[in-house]
């Protein structure tokens, strides 16, 4: 693999990323369907497809900026680096499956369930990414907000995990768990702070 390590730049990297990303984004969408009567009471009622279609692409707009940011601070395009992101990239591809689930089954418990415990995955897709690079890093500037982001990191699994029981139970609140992990990750501070890539 080091001959492919040599080769294959960030950017590269970056605009296949990207890509799926696009058509992930888009897939969600085309799972909308517009209601076949005018009367504003059918639109009306679905209101759950438009509320998990917002979180979905608010999840996954969040780990596209916060992504892009993180590549950022890589030294170089790795083994590691390339599975890595593969593994984020595969998990968040599912996104429109379970968005799709939840908006079918109006915000079920189950499929709620499945949604957080598939958000959970993406963000140990994502952690993993996390030390791929950082693991590359040995300037104690990064390493100082390195640590300080996977304090940050280990709690969004956290409350992923804890979301995907509490769906059973209530699925509003775990959307709103979803909700309150996303408005962490909404400005990637730590990755803004000296961008010393």
């Amino acid at each position: 693999m080091s001959g492919s390590e040599g080769s294959l730049s960030k950017a590269r990297l970056e605009a296949f990323s990207d890509s799926v990303i696009a058509v992930t984004i888009t897939i969600m969408v085309l799972d909308l369907k517009a209601p076949r009567s005018a009367d504003p009471g059918v639109l009306a009622k679905l209101w759950p497809s438009f509320a998990i279609y917002l979180v979905s692409f608010s999840l996954t707009a969040i780990y596209w900026i916060n992504h892009h940011n993180l590549l950022a601070q890589a030294h170089r395009v790795t083994a590691r680096l390339l599975w890595a992101n593969t593994g984020v990239l595969f998990w968040t591809s599912l996104v429109p499956f379970a968005t799709a689930y939840v908006a079918e089954t109006r915000l079920a418990a189950f499929p709620t369930a499945v949604y957080a415990g598939l958000q959970c995955v993406c963000a140990v897709a994502f952690n993993v990414m996390f030390f791929a690079i950082a693991s590359q890093r040995d300037d104690e500037p990064f390493r100082q907000r390195a640590r300080m982001r996977r304090r940050k990191n280990r709690l969004a699994v956290a409350i992923y995990a804890t979301s995907t029981v509490v769906a059973i139970f209530s699925p509003i609140v775990a959307i709103l768990l979803f909700v309150a992990v996303a408005l962490a990750y909404v400005a990637p501070t730590f990755l803004d702070a000296g961008n010393d890539a």
